[in-house]
């Protein structure tokens, strides 16, 4: 298994607050905008991890329909090796987390992600 090497002074660390800056300042709260900007860095991270990012992806549900994540982080096997859910500010992250697992998103090996928490 490959060990992520990610610092806070790594470029796509730092592009990523940039990102949050610049959508501040214009008032873009939403999360189909701020998300794009983790997008970048998970995509930096799974190369580092010989994984591919893959954006919304379908997890099966035995007798139900499919659970779409934001993201997945998939090997060369087309196994995930772990999901992405993001929320915006507006959202509480706990009551959100609860919702999704509720529903039957993964317990494992999941980030859910806002601009300031992650959890």
């Amino acid at each position: 298994m490959e060990i992520l090497q990610l610092k806070p002074s790594h470029k796509a660390v730092t592009t990523y607050y940039q990102e949050l800056e610049a959508y501040a300042r214009l008032g873009v709260k939403h999360e189909m905008a701020v998300r794009d900007a983790f997008q970048a860095l998970l995509k930096t991270c799974c190369a580092q991890a010989n994984l591919t990012f893959i954006g919304e992806w379908k997890i099966k549900r035995k007798g139900r329909g499919p659970l779409s994540v934001d993201g997945a982080m998939v090997g060369f096997d087309e196994l995930a090796r772990g999901y992405w859910e993001a929320k915006d500010e507006q959202d509480d992250l706990a009551k959100e987390v609860k919702a999704k697992f509720a529903v039957g998103y993964p317990k494992d090996n999941i980030i859910f992600q806002s601009p300031q928490r992650i959890s």
